[in-house]
């Protein structure tokens, strides 16, 4: 009976470490999953994108005036390469994120204009060749 309840405690004692041990395991990934999102939170902040929101904002015009207007069709390409470089100049894993935010930002654009934004949006780091090159939105 000594041996079994020896034995038991053992048990216990083997099954409080193993807890104790996932318990800080995952608190140490929680930790690094909010600092991870605190320094996307301090680059978008800090970025602004605002080169990629003229972009996104008036592509349309852009589209429209192409076929008339060369300062029109420069200045995009003004604002295509601007944004660009703003988004190279974060962390890859946060350019997704961030124009997830500048998106939500644009919330007043209306139907067809707010999904032609939101594809150009997820489209924008292919179109600067850069990592990821597709954002899921």
């Amino acid at each position: 009976m000594a041996k079994i309840s020896l034995v038991a405690a053992l048990l216990l004692c083997l099954l409080a470490v193993a807890t104790a041990n996932t318990f800080t395991v995952t608190v140490k990934e929680d930790d690094m999953e909010n600092q991870g999102s605190q320094r996307c939170q301090e680059q978008i902040q800090r970025q602004r994108l605002n080169h990629c929101r003229m972009y996104l904002s008036r592509s349309r015009q852009y589209e429209l005036s192409m076929v008339t207007d060369d300062d029109e069709s420069n200045q995009a390409q003004e604002h295509l390469q601007q944004c660009c470089q703003e988004l190279r100049n974060m962390d890859t894993q946060c350019r997704c994120q961030a124009l997830r935010r500048m998106v939500s930002q644009e919330q007043g654009t209306q139907g067809h204009q707010a999904e032609r934004m939101l594809g150009r949006a997820r489209y924008l780091p292919r179109m600067c060749n850069i990592q990821p090159t597709q954002c899921r939105f």
